[in-house]
């Protein structure tokens, strides 16, 4: 057995397995996703912003869809100012709605919450 191992292979008896290169070349291997996501882009109406509707449910967050006519009702948004900065945590159907939460939001964690008309 040590002679065998002292000798090596022959080399007739030698596994020859040819290194096979692979060239990936991105721009054409992803031409077909690329151009898909190019055509819809175009087939999309222009980019909206559109707030997130999130509800809680027992004690789990709910994320909601928000179709256009609910976005169409929509009077006001709350504003909390910042030291730096102003963020819209939300907005409503009326103006006592928004009352009530800037209300609840001054007296549970003593912020100022500013309403402003969409």
């Amino acid at each position: 057995m040590a002679r065998a191992f002292r000798a090596g292979v022959e080399s007739k008896n030698k596994v020859r397995m040819p290194l096979r290169r692979r060239i990936w070349q991105p721009v054409r291997d992803l031409q077909s996703l690329t151009s898909r996501a190019k055509r819809s882009v175009q087939t999309m109406g222009p980019s909206v912003e559109v707030p997130s509707l999130v509800r809680i449910e027992n004690e789990h967050w709910v994320f909601e869809r928000i179709d256009e006519e609910t976005l169409r009702g929509l009077s006001h948004q709350l504003v909390v100012q910042g030291e730096s900065s102003s963020t819209v945590i939300g907005v409503t159907e009326n103006f006592s709605t928004a009352v009530e939460v800037a209300k609840c939001m001054a007296e549970y964690d003593q912020r100022v919450i500013l309403i402003q008309p969409l």
